[in-house]
Protein backbone atom coordinates (compact mmCIF):
# COMPACT_ATOMS: atom_id res chain seq x y z
CA UNK A 1 0.00 0.00 0.00
CA UNK A 2 1.37 3.48 -0.92
CA UNK A 3 0.45 6.98 0.27
CA UNK A 4 -2.11 8.83 -1.85
CA UNK A 5 -0.58 11.72 -3.81
CA UNK A 6 -2.67 14.83 -4.51
CA UNK A 7 -3.98 15.18 -8.09
CA UNK A 8 -2.35 18.61 -8.50
CA UNK A 9 -2.84 18.97 -12.28
CA UNK A 10 -6.54 18.19 -12.05
CA UNK A 11 -6.98 20.52 -9.05
CA UNK A 12 -5.26 23.42 -10.88
CA UNK A 13 -7.59 22.93 -13.85
CA UNK A 14 -10.57 22.73 -11.46
CA UNK A 15 -9.54 25.98 -9.70
CA UNK A 16 -9.20 27.75 -13.08
CA UNK A 17 -12.66 26.45 -14.16
CA UNK A 18 -11.34 24.93 -17.42
CA UNK A 19 -12.68 21.39 -16.91
CA UNK A 20 -15.71 19.94 -18.68
CA UNK A 21 -18.88 19.29 -16.68
CA UNK A 22 -18.01 15.59 -16.45
CA UNK A 23 -14.46 16.44 -15.33
CA UNK A 24 -15.67 18.85 -12.64
CA UNK A 25 -18.15 16.27 -11.36
CA UNK A 26 -15.42 13.61 -11.16
CA UNK A 27 -13.07 15.96 -9.24
CA UNK A 28 -15.85 17.02 -6.84
CA UNK A 29 -16.73 13.38 -6.09
CA UNK A 30 -13.07 12.71 -5.33
CA UNK A 31 -12.76 15.83 -3.11
CA UNK A 32 -15.73 14.70 -1.05
CA UNK A 33 -13.77 11.69 0.23
CA UNK A 34 -10.10 12.85 0.01
CA UNK A 35 -8.68 15.14 2.69
CA UNK A 36 -5.25 15.28 0.97
CA UNK A 37 -6.69 16.77 -2.22
CA UNK A 38 -8.93 19.17 -0.29
CA UNK A 39 -5.81 20.57 1.44
CA UNK A 40 -4.05 20.85 -1.92
CA UNK A 41 -7.00 22.78 -3.40
CA UNK A 42 -7.02 25.13 -0.41
CA UNK A 43 -3.29 25.79 -0.94
CA UNK A 44 -3.87 26.58 -4.63
CA UNK A 45 -6.62 29.06 -3.77
CA UNK A 46 -4.47 30.67 -1.06
CA UNK A 47 -1.70 31.15 -3.63
CA UNK A 48 -4.12 32.88 -6.01
CA UNK A 49 -5.22 35.23 -3.21
CA UNK A 50 -1.60 36.13 -2.33
CA UNK A 51 -0.70 36.88 -5.96
CA UNK A 52 -3.81 39.05 -6.39
CA UNK A 53 -2.91 40.97 -3.21
CA UNK A 54 0.62 41.60 -4.49
CA UNK A 55 -0.81 42.88 -7.79
CA UNK A 56 -3.20 45.25 -5.94
CA UNK A 57 -0.59 46.64 -3.50
CA UNK A 58 2.29 47.18 -5.93
CA UNK A 59 2.73 50.97 -6.60
CA UNK A 60 2.13 52.36 -10.08
CA UNK A 61 5.40 53.32 -11.76
CA UNK A 62 6.03 56.49 -13.71
CA UNK A 63 8.90 55.46 -15.95
CA UNK A 64 9.14 58.99 -17.52
CA UNK A 65 10.19 60.57 -14.18
CA UNK A 66 12.94 58.07 -13.44
CA UNK A 67 16.53 58.25 -14.42
CA UNK A 68 17.28 56.29 -17.59
CA UNK A 69 19.12 53.45 -15.76
CA UNK A 70 16.46 53.08 -13.09
CA UNK A 71 13.66 53.20 -15.65
CA UNK A 72 15.23 50.37 -17.65
CA UNK A 73 15.79 48.30 -14.53
CA UNK A 74 12.21 48.80 -13.36
CA UNK A 75 10.87 47.96 -16.82
CA UNK A 76 12.93 44.74 -16.92
CA UNK A 77 11.77 43.59 -13.47
CA UNK A 78 8.15 44.39 -14.33
CA UNK A 79 8.41 42.30 -17.53
CA UNK A 80 9.90 39.38 -15.61
CA UNK A 81 7.05 39.58 -13.06
CA UNK A 82 4.45 39.28 -15.80
CA UNK A 83 6.25 36.22 -17.22
CA UNK A 84 6.43 34.58 -13.79
CA UNK A 85 2.72 35.18 -13.28
CA UNK A 86 1.89 33.55 -16.65
CA UNK A 87 3.89 30.47 -15.75
CA UNK A 88 1.84 30.20 -12.51
CA UNK A 89 4.69 28.73 -10.56
CA UNK A 90 3.97 27.26 -7.13
CA UNK A 91 5.17 28.68 -3.79
CA UNK A 92 8.56 29.92 -5.09
CA UNK A 93 6.56 32.28 -7.34
CA UNK A 94 4.85 33.86 -4.31
CA UNK A 95 8.21 34.74 -2.79
CA UNK A 96 9.49 36.09 -6.13
CA UNK A 97 6.35 38.21 -6.62
CA UNK A 98 6.64 39.74 -3.15
CA UNK A 99 10.35 40.45 -3.60
CA UNK A 100 9.80 42.02 -7.02
CA UNK A 101 7.00 44.23 -5.67
CA UNK A 102 9.29 45.49 -2.90
CA UNK A 103 12.09 46.17 -5.41
CA UNK A 104 9.76 48.14 -7.69
CA UNK A 105 8.54 50.22 -4.75
CA UNK A 106 12.15 51.03 -3.82
CA UNK A 107 12.98 51.95 -7.40
CA UNK A 108 9.96 54.29 -7.59
CA UNK A 109 10.86 56.22 -4.39
CA UNK A 110 11.93 59.89 -5.15
CA UNK A 111 15.73 60.44 -5.19
CA UNK A 112 17.96 63.56 -5.24
CA UNK A 113 18.74 64.84 -8.70
CA UNK A 114 22.14 63.86 -10.04
CA UNK A 115 24.08 65.07 -13.04
CA UNK A 116 23.18 63.28 -16.24
CA UNK A 117 25.63 60.59 -17.14
CA UNK A 118 26.24 59.68 -20.73
CA UNK A 119 25.60 56.03 -21.38
CA UNK A 120 26.62 53.80 -24.20
CA UNK A 121 23.73 52.30 -26.15
CA UNK A 122 22.68 49.01 -24.59
CA UNK A 123 21.13 45.97 -26.18
CA UNK A 124 17.48 45.30 -25.23
CA UNK A 125 16.94 42.51 -22.73
CA UNK A 126 15.88 39.28 -24.44
CA UNK A 127 12.28 38.27 -23.80
CA UNK A 128 11.93 34.83 -22.24
CA UNK A 129 8.80 33.13 -23.47
CA UNK A 130 6.92 30.74 -21.18
CA UNK A 131 7.27 27.11 -22.30
CA UNK A 132 4.34 25.78 -24.33
CA UNK A 133 3.10 22.36 -23.23
CA UNK A 134 2.06 20.39 -26.30
CA UNK A 135 -0.71 17.80 -26.16
CA UNK A 136 0.43 14.23 -26.71
CA UNK A 137 -0.47 12.91 -30.20
CA UNK A 138 -3.84 11.19 -30.40
CA UNK A 139 -4.19 7.46 -31.06
CA UNK A 140 -6.46 5.99 -33.72
CA UNK A 141 -8.47 3.25 -31.97
CA UNK A 142 -9.82 0.80 -34.56
CA UNK A 143 -12.83 -1.50 -34.14
CA UNK A 144 -11.72 -5.07 -34.96
CA UNK A 145 -14.86 -6.99 -33.96
CA UNK A 146 -18.48 -5.97 -33.39
CA UNK A 147 -21.68 -7.82 -32.61
CA UNK A 148 -24.87 -6.07 -31.42
CA UNK A 149 -22.76 -3.06 -30.40
CA UNK A 150 -23.22 0.71 -30.60
CA UNK A 151 -20.89 3.72 -30.65
CA UNK A 152 -22.52 7.00 -29.55
CA UNK A 153 -25.90 5.42 -30.23
CA UNK A 154 -25.13 4.29 -33.81
CA UNK A 155 -24.34 0.71 -34.98
CA UNK A 156 -20.65 -0.08 -34.51
CA UNK A 157 -18.81 -1.00 -37.72
CA UNK A 158 -15.62 -3.03 -38.10
CA UNK A 159 -12.75 -0.80 -39.23
CA UNK A 160 -14.27 2.35 -37.71
CA UNK A 161 -11.82 4.73 -36.00
CA UNK A 162 -13.13 5.90 -32.63
CA UNK A 163 -12.59 9.50 -31.46
CA UNK A 164 -11.73 10.51 -27.92
CA UNK A 165 -14.87 10.60 -25.81
CA UNK A 166 -16.66 7.92 -27.83
CA UNK A 167 -19.25 5.93 -25.84
CA UNK A 168 -19.48 2.19 -26.61
CA UNK A 169 -22.29 -0.12 -25.49
CA UNK A 170 -23.19 -3.74 -26.17
CA UNK A 171 -26.59 -5.41 -26.08
CA UNK A 172 -27.45 -8.88 -24.77
CA UNK A 173 -25.23 -11.37 -26.62
CA UNK A 174 -23.12 -8.56 -28.07
CA UNK A 175 -19.37 -7.94 -28.22
CA UNK A 176 -17.04 -5.09 -29.20
CA UNK A 177 -13.23 -5.37 -29.59
CA UNK A 178 -10.97 -2.34 -30.13
CA UNK A 179 -7.24 -2.15 -31.00
CA UNK A 180 -5.61 1.00 -29.58
CA UNK A 181 -2.09 0.28 -30.88
CA UNK A 182 -0.26 -2.92 -31.77
CA UNK A 183 -0.37 -5.19 -28.74
CA UNK A 184 -2.85 -3.08 -26.76
CA UNK A 185 -6.64 -3.15 -26.84
CA UNK A 186 -9.82 -4.07 -25.01
CA UNK A 187 -12.86 -6.34 -25.41
CA UNK A 188 -16.26 -5.15 -24.21
CA UNK A 189 -18.46 -8.03 -23.11
CA UNK A 190 -22.24 -8.36 -23.43
CA UNK A 191 -24.55 -5.79 -21.77
CA UNK A 192 -21.69 -3.44 -20.96
CA UNK A 193 -20.95 0.25 -21.53
CA UNK A 194 -17.63 2.12 -21.58
CA UNK A 195 -16.43 5.58 -22.60
CA UNK A 196 -13.04 6.18 -24.26
CA UNK A 197 -12.26 9.22 -22.12
CA UNK A 198 -8.66 9.63 -23.34
CA UNK A 199 -6.66 7.98 -26.14
CA UNK A 200 -3.19 9.52 -26.46
CA UNK A 201 0.34 8.20 -26.89
CA UNK A 202 1.16 9.13 -23.29
CA UNK A 203 -1.93 7.50 -21.81
CA UNK A 204 -5.32 5.86 -22.20
CA UNK A 205 -8.29 6.32 -19.87
CA UNK A 206 -11.49 4.27 -20.03
CA UNK A 207 -14.57 4.89 -17.89
CA UNK A 208 -16.53 1.68 -17.30
CA UNK A 209 -20.16 2.54 -16.64
CA UNK A 210 -21.45 -1.03 -16.32
CA UNK A 211 -20.62 -4.62 -17.24
CA UNK A 212 -17.20 -6.14 -17.99
CA UNK A 213 -14.26 -5.26 -20.20
CA UNK A 214 -11.13 -7.37 -20.80
CA UNK A 215 -7.79 -5.68 -21.53
CA UNK A 216 -4.40 -6.55 -22.92
CA UNK A 217 -1.85 -3.79 -22.38
CA UNK A 218 1.63 -3.61 -23.87
CA UNK A 219 4.38 -1.01 -23.53
CA UNK A 220 2.88 1.24 -26.21
CA UNK A 221 4.80 4.36 -25.10
CA UNK A 222 7.51 5.20 -22.58
CA UNK A 223 5.99 6.03 -19.18
CA UNK A 224 2.50 5.76 -20.64
CA UNK A 225 -0.51 5.25 -18.36
CA UNK A 226 -3.45 2.90 -18.90
CA UNK A 227 -6.28 3.64 -16.47
CA UNK A 228 -9.76 2.19 -16.03
CA UNK A 229 -12.24 4.23 -13.93
CA UNK A 230 -15.39 2.71 -12.43
CA UNK A 231 -17.55 3.81 -9.52
CA UNK A 232 -14.89 6.02 -7.95
CA UNK A 233 -12.20 3.32 -8.26
CA UNK A 234 -9.10 3.69 -10.43
CA UNK A 235 -7.28 0.69 -11.90
CA UNK A 236 -3.86 1.59 -13.33
CA UNK A 237 -1.61 -0.87 -15.17
CA UNK A 238 1.47 -1.08 -17.37
CA UNK A 239 1.96 -4.26 -19.42
CA UNK A 240 -0.68 -6.75 -18.27
CA UNK A 241 -3.80 -8.76 -19.12
CA UNK A 242 -6.89 -8.40 -16.94
CA UNK A 243 -10.67 -8.04 -16.70
CA UNK A 244 -12.50 -5.24 -14.88
CA UNK A 245 -16.16 -5.73 -14.00
CA UNK A 246 -18.60 -3.22 -12.51
CA UNK A 247 -21.92 -4.84 -11.61
CA UNK A 248 -24.42 -3.70 -8.95
CA UNK A 249 -21.94 -1.04 -7.68
CA UNK A 250 -19.29 -3.73 -7.01
CA UNK A 251 -15.90 -3.57 -8.74
CA UNK A 252 -14.14 -6.80 -9.65
CA UNK A 253 -10.64 -7.32 -11.07
CA UNK A 254 -9.32 -10.62 -12.47
CA UNK A 255 -5.58 -10.37 -13.22
CA UNK A 256 -4.02 -13.02 -15.49
CA UNK A 257 -0.63 -11.42 -16.26
CA UNK A 258 1.54 -8.58 -14.95
CA UNK A 259 0.67 -6.26 -12.10
CA UNK A 260 -1.68 -3.38 -11.38
CA UNK A 261 -2.73 -0.92 -8.68
CA UNK A 262 -6.28 -0.20 -7.52
CA UNK A 263 -7.00 3.17 -5.92
CA UNK A 264 -10.20 3.18 -3.90
CA UNK A 265 -12.52 6.18 -3.39
CA UNK A 266 -11.04 6.48 0.14
CA UNK A 267 -7.54 7.06 -1.25
CA UNK A 268 -6.26 3.57 -0.39
CA UNK A 269 -3.94 1.86 -2.89
CA UNK A 270 -4.00 -1.93 -3.36
CA UNK A 271 -1.37 -3.68 -5.50
CA UNK A 272 -2.08 -6.99 -7.25
CA UNK A 273 0.44 -9.35 -8.84
CA UNK A 274 -0.79 -12.04 -11.23
CA UNK A 275 -2.52 -14.38 -10.87
CA UNK A 276 -5.02 -12.68 -8.58
CA UNK A 277 -8.68 -11.76 -8.04
CA UNK A 278 -10.03 -8.77 -6.10
CA UNK A 279 -13.55 -7.59 -5.25
CA UNK A 280 -14.52 -4.25 -3.71
CA UNK A 281 -17.20 -5.86 -1.56
CA UNK A 282 -14.83 -8.21 0.22
CA UNK A 283 -11.27 -7.15 -0.69
CA UNK A 284 -9.10 -10.08 -1.64
CA UNK A 285 -11.09 -13.28 -1.95
CA UNK A 286 -9.95 -16.58 -0.53
CA UNK A 287 -8.82 -17.53 -4.03
CA UNK A 288 -7.20 -14.14 -4.74
CA UNK A 289 -4.06 -16.02 -5.77
CA UNK A 290 -5.47 -19.05 -7.62
CA UNK A 291 -3.34 -21.95 -8.73
CA UNK A 292 -4.32 -21.24 -12.35
CA UNK A 293 -4.61 -17.82 -13.93
CA UNK A 294 -8.12 -16.36 -14.32
CA UNK A 295 -9.76 -16.73 -17.72
CA UNK A 296 -9.13 -13.48 -19.62
CA UNK A 297 -9.80 -13.41 -23.35
CA UNK A 298 -7.42 -11.57 -25.66
CA UNK A 299 -8.97 -8.73 -27.69
CA UNK A 300 -9.27 -9.64 -31.37
CA UNK A 301 -6.65 -8.58 -33.96
CA UNK A 302 -4.25 -6.65 -31.73
CA UNK A 303 -1.50 -6.83 -34.36
CA UNK A 304 -1.95 -4.94 -37.64
CA UNK A 305 0.80 -6.96 -39.33
CA UNK A 306 -1.14 -8.40 -42.29
CA UNK A 307 -3.94 -7.41 -44.69
CA UNK A 308 -7.36 -8.03 -43.18
CA UNK A 309 -10.83 -8.34 -44.66
CA UNK A 310 -14.19 -7.78 -43.01
CA UNK A 311 -16.05 -11.05 -42.37
CA UNK A 312 -19.61 -11.52 -41.05
CA UNK A 313 -20.57 -14.74 -39.25
CA UNK A 314 -24.24 -15.47 -38.62
CA UNK A 315 -26.19 -18.52 -37.46
CA UNK A 316 -29.62 -18.57 -35.80
CA UNK A 317 -28.69 -21.22 -33.22
CA UNK A 318 -25.03 -20.68 -32.30
CA UNK A 319 -24.14 -18.88 -29.07
CA UNK A 320 -20.39 -19.59 -28.86
CA UNK A 321 -17.69 -19.50 -31.55
CA UNK A 322 -14.05 -20.52 -31.82
CA UNK A 323 -12.02 -18.81 -34.55
CA UNK A 324 -8.25 -19.11 -34.94
CA UNK A 325 -7.97 -20.25 -31.31
CA UNK A 326 -10.06 -17.36 -29.90
CA UNK A 327 -13.37 -18.08 -28.15
CA UNK A 328 -16.22 -15.59 -28.64
CA UNK A 329 -19.58 -15.74 -26.86
CA UNK A 330 -22.17 -13.94 -28.97
CA UNK A 331 -25.64 -14.85 -30.13
CA UNK A 332 -25.98 -12.06 -32.72
CA UNK A 333 -24.16 -11.89 -36.08
CA UNK A 334 -20.44 -11.14 -35.57
CA UNK A 335 -18.51 -8.79 -37.84
CA UNK A 336 -14.73 -8.95 -37.53
CA UNK A 337 -11.54 -8.36 -39.49
CA UNK A 338 -9.69 -11.55 -40.49
CA UNK A 339 -6.40 -12.30 -42.22
CA UNK A 340 -6.65 -13.49 -45.77
CA UNK A 341 -6.44 -17.24 -46.18
CA UNK A 342 -8.30 -20.33 -44.94
CA UNK A 343 -9.78 -20.47 -41.44
CA UNK A 344 -11.44 -23.24 -39.46
CA UNK A 345 -14.66 -22.04 -37.81
CA UNK A 346 -16.34 -23.85 -34.90
CA UNK A 347 -19.61 -22.96 -33.19
CA UNK A 348 -21.81 -24.39 -30.41
CA UNK A 349 -25.52 -24.05 -29.88
CA UNK A 350 -27.25 -23.68 -26.49
CA UNK A 351 -27.37 -27.50 -26.12
CA UNK A 352 -23.62 -27.81 -26.63
CA UNK A 353 -23.82 -29.30 -30.12
CA UNK A 354 -20.76 -28.52 -32.24
CA UNK A 355 -20.88 -27.09 -35.78
CA UNK A 356 -17.72 -26.84 -37.92
CA UNK A 357 -16.70 -25.48 -41.32
CA UNK A 358 -13.90 -23.90 -43.38
CA UNK A 359 -13.95 -20.27 -44.46
CA UNK A 360 -11.80 -18.83 -47.25
CA UNK A 361 -11.09 -15.10 -46.90
CA UNK A 362 -9.85 -13.03 -49.83
CA UNK A 363 -9.57 -9.30 -50.40
CA UNK A 364 -13.33 -8.59 -50.54
CA UNK A 365 -15.82 -8.72 -47.63
CA UNK A 366 -17.20 -12.17 -46.86
CA UNK A 367 -20.47 -13.23 -45.25
CA UNK A 368 -20.47 -16.85 -44.13
CA UNK A 369 -23.65 -18.72 -44.92
CA UNK A 370 -25.15 -20.69 -41.99
CA UNK A 371 -25.29 -23.77 -44.23
CA UNK A 372 -21.49 -23.79 -44.48
CA UNK A 373 -21.28 -25.08 -40.90
CA UNK A 374 -22.04 -28.78 -40.52
CA UNK A 375 -23.32 -30.08 -37.15
CA UNK A 376 -21.53 -33.02 -35.60
CA UNK A 377 -23.42 -36.05 -34.40
CA UNK A 378 -24.66 -35.69 -30.80
CA UNK A 379 -22.30 -37.05 -28.18
CA UNK A 380 -23.75 -39.92 -26.21
CA UNK A 381 -20.80 -40.61 -23.94
CA UNK A 382 -21.52 -39.24 -20.43
CA UNK A 383 -19.07 -36.80 -18.90
CA UNK A 384 -17.32 -36.80 -15.54
CA UNK A 385 -16.15 -34.19 -13.02
CA UNK A 386 -13.96 -34.97 -10.02
CA UNK A 387 -14.76 -33.39 -6.64
CA UNK A 388 -11.53 -31.42 -6.96
CA UNK A 389 -12.92 -29.83 -10.16
CA UNK A 390 -16.31 -29.02 -8.62
CA UNK A 391 -15.16 -27.57 -5.29
CA UNK A 392 -13.41 -24.39 -6.60
CA UNK A 393 -16.48 -23.38 -8.62
CA UNK A 394 -18.76 -23.84 -5.61
CA UNK A 395 -16.36 -21.88 -3.42
CA UNK A 396 -16.36 -18.91 -5.81
CA UNK A 397 -20.15 -18.97 -6.12
CA UNK A 398 -20.96 -19.46 -2.43
CA UNK A 399 -20.82 -15.73 -1.60
CA UNK A 400 -23.45 -14.83 -4.20
CA UNK A 401 -25.71 -17.69 -3.11
CA UNK A 402 -25.41 -16.46 0.48
CA UNK A 403 -26.92 -13.17 -0.65
CA UNK A 404 -30.14 -15.01 -1.50
CA UNK A 405 -30.20 -16.46 2.03
CA UNK A 406 -29.51 -13.07 3.62
CA UNK A 407 -32.31 -11.44 1.61
CA UNK A 408 -34.75 -14.13 2.74
CA UNK A 409 -33.69 -13.59 6.38
CA UNK A 410 -34.30 -9.85 6.17
CA UNK A 411 -37.82 -10.45 4.85
CA UNK A 412 -38.61 -12.56 7.88
CA UNK A 413 -40.15 -16.01 8.31
CA UNK A 414 -38.54 -19.40 8.64
CA UNK A 415 -35.63 -19.88 6.23
CA UNK A 416 -33.80 -23.16 5.69
CA UNK A 417 -30.02 -23.00 5.87
CA UNK A 418 -29.41 -26.61 4.74
CA UNK A 419 -30.29 -27.36 1.14
CA UNK A 420 -29.24 -29.63 -1.73
CA UNK A 421 -28.37 -28.25 -5.15
CA UNK A 422 -28.66 -30.36 -8.32
CA UNK A 423 -26.50 -29.12 -11.22
CA UNK A 424 -26.48 -30.34 -14.84
CA UNK A 425 -23.37 -29.49 -16.86
CA UNK A 426 -22.89 -29.61 -20.63
CA UNK A 427 -19.84 -31.08 -22.33
CA UNK A 428 -18.14 -27.63 -22.51
CA UNK A 429 -18.58 -27.01 -18.78
CA UNK A 430 -21.62 -24.70 -19.01
CA UNK A 431 -24.49 -25.18 -16.55
CA UNK A 432 -27.55 -26.32 -18.50
CA UNK A 433 -29.84 -26.56 -15.45
CA UNK A 434 -29.72 -25.83 -11.72
CA UNK A 435 -32.37 -26.98 -9.23
CA UNK A 436 -32.74 -26.44 -5.45
CA UNK A 437 -33.94 -29.56 -3.60
CA UNK A 438 -35.48 -29.93 -0.11
CA UNK A 439 -36.41 -26.24 0.18
CA UNK A 440 -39.91 -25.75 1.54
CA UNK A 441 -42.06 -22.65 1.13
CA UNK A 442 -39.50 -20.12 -0.19
CA UNK A 443 -39.76 -19.93 -3.95
CA UNK A 444 -38.02 -16.54 -4.22
CA UNK A 445 -34.92 -17.85 -2.45
CA UNK A 446 -34.85 -20.94 -4.70
CA UNK A 447 -35.18 -18.82 -7.85
CA UNK A 448 -32.38 -16.51 -6.66
CA UNK A 449 -30.03 -19.45 -6.02
CA UNK A 450 -30.73 -21.16 -9.35
CA UNK A 451 -30.18 -17.87 -11.23
CA UNK A 452 -26.70 -17.53 -9.75
CA UNK A 453 -25.83 -21.22 -10.16
CA UNK A 454 -26.87 -21.14 -13.84
CA UNK A 455 -23.99 -18.73 -14.54
CA UNK A 456 -21.27 -21.08 -13.28
CA UNK A 457 -18.72 -22.64 -15.60
CA UNK A 458 -16.94 -25.92 -14.80
CA UNK A 459 -14.00 -27.58 -16.52
CA UNK A 460 -15.21 -29.40 -19.68
CA UNK A 461 -16.44 -32.84 -18.50
CA UNK A 462 -16.27 -34.43 -21.96
CA UNK A 463 -20.04 -34.99 -22.02
CA UNK A 464 -23.18 -34.15 -20.07
CA UNK A 465 -23.02 -34.77 -16.33
CA UNK A 466 -25.38 -34.14 -13.39
CA UNK A 467 -24.43 -34.07 -9.70
CA UNK A 468 -25.88 -32.97 -6.36
CA UNK A 469 -24.10 -31.09 -3.59
CA UNK A 470 -25.26 -30.28 -0.03
CA UNK A 471 -24.96 -26.61 0.98
CA UNK A 472 -25.07 -24.99 4.40
CA UNK A 473 -25.85 -21.28 4.06
CA UNK A 474 -24.95 -18.58 6.56
CA UNK A 475 -25.25 -14.81 6.70
CA UNK A 476 -22.11 -12.67 6.62
CA UNK A 477 -21.41 -10.92 9.93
Amino acid sequence: MTEHRPKTAALLAYAEDVLSEAGRARVERHLASCAVCRQELAAIRLYDTLVDDVDDEAPALDFDRMELTLAREAQRVSTQMQQVKRRRARWPAVALAAAAAALLAWLAWPRPASPPVAEAPSEPEPTVEAPVVEESPALSPVVTLASAALADGAPLAVGAVLPEGAALATEAGGLAHVRLVDGTGFALRAESAVRLTRAREDGVELTLERGQVAHQVGQFAHQSRYVVLAGGYEVQVVGTRFVVSYVDTELGVDLAEGALEIRTPDGETVRLDAPARWRSGGGREADAEPAAEPAVETPWALAADAPRTEVTLRHPELVRWEIDGATLEAGAPIALSMRQGEHRIQGWDARGRLHTGLLRVGDVPVEMDPGALEPEAPRVRPGHLDPEQIAPVLQRGRRLISRCYETALRRGGGVQSHIRLRVSVGHLGEVTRAQVLDLQGNGEMATCITNYASRWTFPPPGGPVTFEVPLTLSARM
